[in-house]
């Protein structure tokens, strides 16, 4: 999934897209992506902005020239919790807005999910392994970042679940069908094959 989204990032700067995307993760991934980003695009101008790779003078600079920082930046990586941090981050209109380990946005009753809900961008991508935890609304959660209203309202989409629950056969294929053009799995039935990406 991370070479898919830096070919992406790459297609996007060859077309001379002059917007800067928008990365966020768990803190626990930043060198990680660091890496790949030098490894697999390093014509790729990119910005961690999170206090292990940046001072908090340098922060401070950001938040205060942010026009500067996005018109030489192509990506600006940050975290779930810089993001609730650095408000300047939630102002731009982001070419894509990258979710990865997009759970993290699984109940929308949170300040976090809240405020990556506001970010605005022409599209916007989630990445997870675990995209149902406990319970459907995890999956409405989701699809209200990535294609806000497909999935209706909290309350309707709640209905909705319960038509399905009370389904005796194929219970959920309604739900799989409406999503399904969106999402994009990596199966891992072949042991042998596990971590390689499958369509």
């Amino acid at each position: 999934k991370t070479i898919q989204i830096i070919s992406l990032l790459l297609i996007l700067k060859k077309n001379r897209t002059t917007q800067a995307s928008l990365l966020i993760l768990p803190a626990s991934l930043l060198e990680n992506w660091k890496d790949e980003l030098d490894k697999f695009a390093p014509s790729l101008n990119y910005l961690c902005v999170h206090p292990s790779l940046i001072s908090k003078t340098d922060l401070q600079a950001l938040a205060d020239d942010q026009q500067t920082i996005l018109s030489n930046n192509d990506l600006i990586i940050t975290t779930y919790g810089m993001l609730l941090r650095q408000p300047w981050l939630i102002d731009p209109d982001w070419q894509l807005v990258i979710l990865d380990e997009a759970q993290a946005i699984k109940n929308p009753n949170t300040r976090q999910t809240k405020t990556v809900k506001q970010l605005n961008a022409h599209a916007r991508i989630a990445l997870t392994g675990t995209p149902l935890e406990n319970k459907l609304s995890d999956l409405w959660s989701l699809f209200d970042f990535i294609c806000p209203g497909l999935l209706g309202t909290a309350a309707k989409f709640k209905k909705f679940s319960k038509t399905l629950e009370d389904r005796t056969e194929q219970q959920y294929a309604p739900l799989r069908k409406l999503v399904q053009p969106y999402i994009l799995r990596r199966l891992k039935t072949d042991k042998s094959k596990i971590g390689r990406a499958h369509v």
